[in-house]
Parts: structure tokens; C-alpha cells; sequence
């Protein structure tokens, strides 16, 4: 472990680099991809254009369909930065699960409402649209994994970067609830290594 102990230091700030919160004096901003404002540039992967969502949806039907719309509510809801509409997405139990991206485990709606009331405040502006959605559905239980295009802005800095995000939802009284998010940053490209 003592070996590998640099380069998992390594990872984890790259990865915190990533993450939705700023994080002052990380040293590797200017590493990162970064867009200009109101540049045309994007980042490889990057879904541009607000029809995504509609083809995407085009893809699915009956309880799928169901789970892509609740799914979307929650990336609708954290770009724009609603507690009010993370709170009808998620599940209010003390057993619901979240990964942000360089975060460790919170489990409980409470500490994973905080964790989005901290986000929100240090952020001035973030959307997120989810592309490359795949959705399996077996009886109360879906599970969503999708690729997370990212942007935000705060103190004139623009960013954009993706994230690999899984979301599993649970059907109670007929309705989907969100109980477990996890978003982990793309920093290699598996064509990249592979």
C-alpha cells in the first residue's frame, strides 16, 4: 500500500478537482478541461443541444419510461439548484445512499439534503444533462446509469467535465423514489487505455 499511497493521493485530487464544490488551492484547476464562456469548444463525449433529452426519452416506455422522467426531475432539479425538487425526487429514509463526486458515503435524507444545500450555496450556476441513459427495471427496483455532462460556474470560472452516474430507484405506492446516487468524475477515457 505504502507504494501506491502517491498515486492514489494523485487520483483523489484529480477527482476533487472535479467535484461540484470548489476547492480553494487544489493546484490542478488549471489542468483541468476547461471551456471558455460562451466558447463553441466542448469536451469530447459532451452532448450539446436541448433535444438530447427528448431523443433520450424516445428510447424507453412503459416503467422505464416512468423511471427516465423521475430521473430527469432529479438532474432537473440539481440545475436549479432546488431543494423543494430534490426533495420530491429522493426518498425521506435513513437508509438512502449518495456518492458525490470525490466524496465519501452519506447515507441518510438529512445529511444527503445538506450535502445538496452545500452544493447549491457554493455554486452560482450548474446543469447537468444526463446522456447515454440506460435504464433496467425488475419489479419495485431501477437502476439508471448515464453519462453526467456537467457545467458550472462560480467566481467568473466556467467549467465543464462529466461524470459516470449510477442511480438506483425503488417504486413505493406506485411512485419511483430515488435511493442511491453515485457520481464518480471521467478523467481517462477507457479508448484512451485500453
Amino acid at each position: 500500500m505504502g507504494a501506491l499511497y502517491p498515486v492514489i493521493r494523485i487520483l483523489w485530487a484529480t477527482a476533487l478537482c472535479l467535484s461540484l464544490i470548489p476547492v480553494p488551492g487544489a493546484g490542478l484547476s488549471d489542468r483541468l478541461p476547461r471551456v471558455a464562456a460562451g466558447s463553441t469548444e466542448t469536451l469530447p463525449g459532451v452532448v450539446e443541444g436541448d433535444g438530447s433529452a427528448e431523443n433520450e426519452e424516445a428510447k424507453f416506455s412503459g416503467e422505464e419510461l416512468e423511471v427516465f422522467r423521475v430521473n430527469r426531475r432529479f438532474y432537473q432539479a440539481v440545475s436549479d439548484q432546488s431543494l423543494r425538487a430534490m426533495g420530491n425526487v429522493w426518498l425521506k429514509e435513513p437508509w438512502v445512499k449518495c456518492v458525490h463526486p470525490s466524496w465519501e458515503l452519506l447515507t441518510g435524507w438529512k445529511r444527503i439534503r445538506k450535502s445538496w444545500a452545500t452544493i447549491f450555496r457554493n455554486t452560482e450556476h450548474m446543469k447537468i444533462r444526463a446522456a447515454e441513459v440506460s435504464i433496467r427495471v425488475n419489479g419495485d427496483f431501477a437502476w439508471v446509469s448515464c453519462l453526467e455532462n456537467i457545467e458550472s460556474y462560480r467566481n467568473a470560472n466556467f467549467s465543464r467535465s462529466q461524470a459516470q452516474g449510477t442511480n438506483l430507484f425503488f417504486r413505493v405506492k406506485g411512485r419511483w423514489y430515488l435511493v442511491h446516487h453515485h457520481a464518480s468524475p471521467i478523467t481517462v477515457r477507457v479508448g484512451e487505455v485500453l
